[in-house]
């Protein structure tokens, strides 16, 4: 299977605009996916598959479904389906909320308007769509600031691509990204003193392929973070219990095309 293909390294490059229906919104469009999820820090992987549905219409707004109202296996799907989308002959856009697929921290939820999925008319490397904001939520009881920038990328636009087998003609790529960080403030005698949980970091990217008739094809999306040593360090030492969160998060979630029905 051809499941994990990385951006090609092109930095400020002009591009020609392309237009096409690159996600086709059309009530009742179906597309199923294999998903395959990859933990890096023990090697063992899980294959799922995802039915991605078009749920409703209101106006030129639709939203999706996944598995009949389960969770979606993959990433771009959970995305997909976090939103109400919006689609152009040039751009695809979402307004909803993320939650990031992170055990122990499944609660952070990330707001978006009008985000940019894609965007055949930007260069490539072009930063398409850009929110940051903060976040206040107690996790294991302890008080946690969060900070996040969700970013939108564009990369190339193809005459065609191949993916498991497949070739695609009229195709376009993007780079979803989240940077995250997360704090704490304790009590040290009489000095209250901010700690560092995850130091400012790359949490998930996932860049997706498009094609003009089809909609999303392929998906190679990375979840991972380290937390701070130093401050898990001092937490047990003051009786902090963060047992439920990871030290450490390495998966691959991968998902291509298997079929699909456009009406």
């Amino acid at each position: 299977r051809q499941m994990c293909i990385r951006d090609r390294d092109n930095t400020g490059i002009n591009q020609t605009t392309v237009t096409g229906d690159f996600f086709p919104l059309g009530e009742n469009n179906e597309w199923n996916y294999n998903v395959i999820s990859t933990n890096n820090n023990d090697n063992s992987s899980a294959d799922f598959t995802d039915n991605l549905v078009v749920d409703s219409e209101n106006g030129t707004n639709y939203t999706l479904s996944v598995n009949n109202g389960a969770i979606a296996n993959g990433t771009m799907t959970n995305f997909l389906v976090s939103g109400d989308l919006s689609a152009t002959e040039t751009q695809l856009t979402s307004t909803g909320s993320f939650v990031i697929p992170i055990d122990g921290v499944s609660t952070i939820e990330i707001p978006f308007s009008n985000a940019k999925f894609y965007d055949t008319a930007a260069n490539i490397n072009e930063v398409i769509f850009n929110t940051n904001g903060n976040l206040n939520q107690d996790i294991e009881s302890i008080p946690i600031d969060i900070t996040y920038t969700l970013k939108t990328t564009q990369l190339e636009n193809l005459d065609n691509y191949s993916v498991d087998g497949t070739s695609y003609e009229n195709v376009t790529s993007s780079r979803i990204s989240i940077e995250l960080g997360m704090s704490t403030t304790i009590d040290i005698g009489p000095i209250s003193q901010t700690l560092s949980i995850i130091d400012e970091q790359n949490v998930l990217t996932i860049t997706s392929y498009y094609a003009d008739g089809v909609g999303l094809i392929l998906a190679n999306a990375n979840t991972s973070f380290e937390l701070n040593q130093s401050t898990l360090d001092l937490l047990a030492q003051g009786g902090v219990d963060i047992s439920e969160l990871p030290t450490s998060i390495d998966i691959d979630n991968d998902q291509v095309l298997d079929s699909y029905t456009v009406n």
